[in-house]
């Protein structure tokens, strides 16, 4: 096998494992999912830059999760 052939498989193991791993890091939980009322509100607010909206950060003490969801308490 020629040295681009191990090349290519390298790289579709290493995408392979990224897929696999880091699929959900990133991922926003929705308000209401299971949370059992954990989730605390922080200071930290942010203009979300998809959709425009205030957003502010929650955070569960117990698990470390950051949650992010529209705060209506200002404006846009």
């Amino acid at each position: 096998m020629s040295v681009t052939g191990w090349v290519v498989i390298v790289v579709v193991v290493v995408g392979i494992v990224i897929a696999l791993f880091g699929w959900d890091r990133y991922r926003v939980k929705r308000k209401g999912a299971g949370d059992d009322g954990a989730f605390q509100s922080t200071s930290e607010v942010f203009i979300d830059p998809t959709t425009g909206q205030r957003t502010r950060v929650w955070y569960n003490p117990k698990t470390g999760e950051r949650d992010y969801r529209p705060d209506p308490e200002g404006p846009s």
